[in-house]
């Protein structure tokens, strides 16, 4: 006799149905329309960055020349000057590192955005650099920080400027590392998330507490699946090849967003 059992990663009640709940639908798509007037439609026509080993510097080992050559890759991708932008760097106390193995309350910065006398600064920790996928989404999301509050999008606008700073780095292409990064699992070391200000830190990071699968971000995985799904709509992708770089659950939230597009009918928008 043979025995069959469904699929954990099938759940054919939600075919056909929008990955995260209405709330969450509406902010998506509210903000994207967004983004294509602030920043125009032709920006989601170029090619989508890949977690490849073309993106990064040869022979990649996270040096500060090596850093500041992804810091120009991301740059490219994401249309900030890179020669009007300071990177610094900094080394984190080994010792909070294990600390925070034994305390999850207490927080390691790893990336952070600043303005200083009108420049755009970013600061990454070089204790990332071991991982240059980790350390390309950390990138993206403080240069995320350099179009929004370095170009003075978003003075005057309520809006969760956290969660727009990641749905920002989607629309300018980013986002296969930056929705990656959003989740992991206890046994790995890393995945995303932000505090104000562009202040990133490895509890954030690490998307772990007490829950070993809690995410801690501010677009969670399915959100970012979501994203990208209009992202695909605006460029006019149903079936992406690149989908298969991303982690199984933003590539199923993905499939699901753009199932759901496929029996909906279009808005002038994405005609």
């Amino acid at each position: 006799m043979t025995i069959t059992s469904a699929k954990p990663w099938v759940r054919s009640e939600q075919i056909g149905q929008c990955p995260v709940p209405p709330k969450d639908q509406e902010w998506v798509e509210k903000w994207m329309r967004w983004c294509v007037k602030e920043f125009g439609l032709e920006v989601v026509k170029r090619e989508i960055a890949l977690p490849v080993s073309d993106f990064f510097p040869p022979g990649f080992v996270g040096t500060p020349v090596q850093v500041r050559e992804l810091v120009r890759r991301v740059c490219s991708v994401m249309g900030v000057d890179p020669d009007e932008l300071s990177v610094e760097y900094f080394e984190s106390p080994e010792q909070e590192s294990h600390a925070l193995r034994s305390n999850r309350d207490k927080h390691r910065t790893v990336g952070r955005y600043r303005k200083a006398d009108g420049h755009a600064v970013i600061e990454l920790d070089l204790r990332e650099a071991e991982e240059p996928a980790v350390l390309a989404a950390i990138i993206a999301h403080e240069l995320g920080h350099a179009r929004l509050l370095g170009e003075d999008r978003i003075q005057g606008i309520e809006v969760d400027h956290e969660k727009l700073t990641d749905l920002v780095t989607v629309f300018l292409g980013m986002g296969v590392f930056t929705a990656n990064a959003a989740y992991r699992f206890t046994k790995s070391v890393h995945g995303f998330s932000v505090l104000p200000l562009g202040d990133l830190t490895e509890r954030e990071l690490t998307g772990t507490a007490l829950d070993p699968t809690r995410h801690l971000g501010y677009l969670s995985e399915r959100q970012f699946g979501y994203a990208l799904a209009s992202y695909c709509r605006l460029r006019g992708e149903t079936d992406p090849l690149w989908s298969r770089h991303l982690e199984p659950g933003a590539r199923a939230a993905l499939k699901q967003g753009l199932q759901y597009f496929a029996d909906r009918p279009p808005t002038a928008q994405h005609r």
